[in-house]
């Protein structure tokens, strides 16, 4: 199941609501760069998925109907 919206960033992975306040927050708090992030989502076990793996990952575990090439936090707020 996925939990939460998370972005690693280079050897740290951030969570948070959306991947909008996560970015925020690693730019207001670190020297961000503008590259070293992957935007994904942690599952129930702490795992980092990418949003094409997540997405595969919700549908298979029924937190969405559809099949998606790429999950997004609002695909999981339709819940």
């Amino acid at each position: 199941m996925i939990i939460t919206a998370a972005i690693k960033y280079n050897d740290l992975v951030c969570v948070g609501k959306n991947h909008a306040d996560i970015l925020f927050n690693i730019i207001k708090n670190t020297n961000y760069t503008g590259t070293g992030t992957v935007e994904g989502f942690l599952d129930d076990k702490g795992t980092f998925l990418t949003r094409r793996g997540a997405a595969d990952h919700a549908f298979k575990c029924g937190q969405i109907k559809e099949k998606k090439f790429q999950l997004f936090s609002y695909d999981l707020e339709k819940r």
